[in-house]
């Protein structure tokens, strides 16, 4: 057998200890995702939930957005409830995000906070009161999703696995790593998938729903989106406006992968994707092919994310907006053709 093919075997039921034990010690879990879900955030919330009924547990998922509309064929995501329960649970998993304010909720109620995510943590984690507070966290910047994480603490926990938990990691992994197109599509995440088509879960039906299930009007706004194309020195970018909103009748649910349409321009080391979010308001969308770590450009306006993907927020006019952007974009092609 291949060397790292026995790697990937031998890493995939590697799990933090202390997550499992005190997951088997609650008896009442609440477990919530990051604000504006999507795949990996809402698939593996509801295959964990899913796994932890199966152990017996008492347990809810929490979203502060609603389930998008191209995620609704999720199996169980209609148990996704949108604010915290009034009685206090005995663990909360965070999935998918480090930190308590990426759920966008508040008045947690619970005995231990446990944390599952894939994504690098703030630099002084270290010493803030939350990390210090928590009772059990794993947290692995190489894997491919959090589905890949919540795959092992399922096996880890020994919970059989069936076709609706597999349908929800398959999603999970699939859509982070970009129909395991992406960097991140390693030997590992593609045999935990074969692993869940085996339990159940169709590639064809799910990709059938991921990327074959366009409603009109978000085709309509990409439309808006693409005649704004425009790329230079290695960026590509498009946006979207308030006005592109109201005229489709959209929301920014509906724009979701638009960045991937900039980056797949040949000669593209960055696309960026602005979107407005209220006056002075954009949101980002980062994406890179390998040579730029657009997670250190996003961290550095207050957002995060991956080396390849990442996001933040940015207040100003769209012309004050893109020059601070680009400046910023420039300088990391510049720094990455060095390396």
């Amino acid at each position: 057998m291949d060397l790292k093919l026995k790697e990937a075997l031998t890493s995939m039921m590697k799990i933090s200890s202390k997550l499992l034990n005190i997951i088997k010690k609650s008896n009442s879990v609440l477990i919530a995702g990051h604000i504006n879900p999507e795949g990996d955030s809402l698939g593996s919330s509801l295959a964990l939930a899913l796994g932890l009924k199966k152990l017996g547990k008492r347990v809810s998922v929490l979203s502060r957005d609603p389930v998008p509309e191209t995620l609704r064929f999720l199996p169980s995501s209609r148990l996704v409830k949108h604010s915290p329960p009034k009685m206090k649970v005995d663990l909360l998993i965070i999935v998918d995000c480090n930190e308590l304010s990426r759920t966008g909720l508040k008045d947690f109620n619970a005995n231990n906070i446990a944390v599952i995510d894939h994504h690098i943590l703030p630099s002084n984690a270290s010493k803030q009161d939350f990390y210090k507070k928590l009772a059990a966290m794993h947290v692995d910047p190489d894997s491919a999703a959090a589905g890949v994480l919540v795959y092992k603490v399922l096996k880890g926990l020994n919970v059989p696995m069936d076709k609706s938990i597999a349908t929800n990691l398959y999603t999970a992994i699939l859509t982070d790593t970009g129909g395991f197109r992406y960097s991140n599509a390693s030997a590992e995440s593609l045999l935990i998938a074969s692993h869940l088509v085996a339990a159940g879960a169709s590639p064809w039906s799910i990709s059938k729903e991921l990327y074959e299930n366009t409603p009109f009007k978000s085709m309509k706004l990409l439309g808006y989106a693409l005649s704004t194309l425009e790329r230079k020195n290695g960026i590509a970018w498009i946006n979207i406006n308030s006005t592109m909103f109201q005229k489709t009748g959209t929301t920014a649910e509906d724009c979701e992968d638009f960045v991937d349409f900039p980056r797949k321009i040949r000669g593209t080391e960055v696309a960026v994707f602005f979107r407005q979010d209220k006056k002075n308001l954009f949101k980002l969308s980062l994406r890179s092919k390998g040579k730029v770590d657009v997670q250190k450009i996003a961290k550095s306006f207050g957002g995060g994310g991956h080396a390849a993907a990442a996001g933040c927020s940015v207040e100003g006019t769209f012309q004050e907006v893109q020059t601070k952007v680009f400046r910023a974009v420039r300088k990391a092609i510049k720094e990455g053709t060095k390396n």
